[in-house]
């Protein structure tokens, strides 16, 4: 038996995330701090021209720095240095500070169109890099002497991200390198990067960012054009993923930015957010304290009007920021959590779908919908009005396992719904092929 249980639950903790402002609007790509005082951001040119901003007092103000630099993201080695890859008048370069971000050099420039798309250091000397020559050739590098010179590995995989392990497994480098044109495999080396392998793929037709805590485990998020996304997990070096529960509905996106691993069992991430009145929109971050098992998410005051943050970073378990055109701060862990609990059973196997009557029925404010599923699928779960316009979403394309599934929907107060006749629809498809092999809907009765 394969059992979700979704419920809100409430952390007891006092809710501090602490309005920052920037000194214009940014487009934030990234976000490194330090310690609690000193930290940089790069960002996008949209109302402002392109560079980085420095802060030394925690965020509470920021200094233009690089102006005139189109930065792409921020390695951070250690507590005081950083490499990044930039350009600017078409003459590409790898740039590293190790004064925290007071002083920087630039290395390895290239006029003949190389293009850095991203970097893994896992000291101040031994980094990959993945990017195109050149000739146009996707292509991985690697330097040993800080990016003063790049060593080319391959001509086959480059334009994506990539992430190496900072500790050697059997006296050489792990890395994983996600190949963002073109192909979209995902690539794995157990040689410090001489070889390449394709390893698997989460099965979303959106990958984006990706990170392990060790060689064995780590998280991959996709999204699917902002309306809805999710994260994986791997326990064994990417060989499987197992999707993730994430929140979702009654306005609730469960899209991802960027996510900051404090420990096999404390994540933050960024990138939700939640519908309001009027068409506004109200960041959301996200947060496990158990590996991923449970996700919940912690809402901004809407007072501040961030509609979403996609970089996040933190320095320990407590202290982090969080940042979009404006950002936010937080010392104790951001405060409440809402999110849903999950639990698993293999006893019981589903031969068939089902989509039973939800209960109770009539109902007010809560009721259960329970669905069983013979094999995993993208499952789409949502509540309509009688003219089929859709009031929730209760899952939005999450891939679920074959099983039981039940789904505790507490929340019908917060939709100002009136009293009267509702549908539930449950929407399964292929995870291979994408072609739905199951739609029903049903019945329900609210009563105020």
């Amino acid at each position: 038996m394969y059992i979700a249980h979704c419920t809100l639950l409430i952390d007891n903790c006092v809710c501090q995330w602490i309005y920052q402002a920037l000194p214009s609007y940014y487009e934030v790509r990234d976000v490194k701090f330090f310690d609690a005082n000193t930290g940089i951001m790069v960002f996008v040119p949209y109302l402002s021209s392109s560079g980085m901003l420095r802060t030394t007092n925690g965020g509470n103000n920021w200094t233009l720095i690089n102006e005139g630099l189109y930065y792409g993201v921020l390695d951070k080695i250690d507590s005081t240095t950083v490499y990044t890859n930039a350009k600017r008048d078409g003459v590409t370069r790898i740039q590293r500070t190790y004064d925290k971000g007071l002083t920087w050099d630039s290395v390895s420039l290239s006029s003949l169109s190389n293009s850095y798309f991203g970097l893994s250091f896992i000291n101040r000397d031994t980094g990959w890099i993945s990017g195109a020559n050149y000739m146009y050739y996707n292509c991985i590098w690697k330097t040993t002497n800080g990016g003063v010179t790049l060593v080319q590995l391959t001509d086959t995989t480059g334009v994506g991200n990539i992430f190496f392990y900072k500790n050697k497994v059997n006296g050489e480098y792990i890395g994983w390198h996600y190949s963002s044109e073109g192909d979209n495999f995902f690539w794995k080396t157990t040689n410090s990067g001489v070889n390449w392998f394709r390893a698997t793929r989460p099965p979303s037709q959106y990958p984006g960012y990706f990170q392990f805590y060790n060689e064995n485990t780590g998280w991959f998020t996709w999204n699917s054009n902002g309306i809805g996304g999710g994260i994986y997990k791997s326990t064994n070096g990417g060989i499987n993923w197992i999707s993730q529960f994430v929140p979702s509905g009654n306005g609730i996106h469960n899209t991802f930015g960027e996510f900051c691993i404090i420990n096999l069992d404390t994540i933050y991430a960024g990138g939700g957010y939640k519908d309001l009145p009027g068409g506004y929109l109200n960041a959301l971050i996200w947060k496990t304290t158990n590996g991923g098992i449970n996700w919940g998410y912690q809402e901004l005051d809407t007072s501040f009007h961030i509609g979403f943050c996609g970089a996040i970073d933190f320095i320990n378990t407590n202290t982090g920021w969080a940042f979009q055109g404006h950002g936010v701060h937080t010392t104790n862990g951001g405060g409440n959590i809402t999110f849903t609990a999950i639990h698993n059973n293999n006893e019981i196997v589903a031969t068939e779908y089902i989509l039973k009557q939800n209960y109770p029925n009539p109902f007010n404010p809560s009721t259960t919908i329970e669905f069983s599923l013979p094999k995993e699928s993208y499952v789409k779960l949502k509540i309509l009005d009688l003219s089929g316009k859709t009031v929730s979403w209760v899952v939005y394309d999450m891939l679920l396992y074959s099983g039981l599934h039940r789904f505790k929907i507490v929340e019908f107060e917060k939709l100002n719904l009136s009293s009267g006749i509702y549908f539930y629809q449950l929407e399964a498809r292929d995870i291979n092929t994408g072609k739905t092999n199951f739609t029903q809907s049903r019945k329900m009765i609210l009563l105020k």
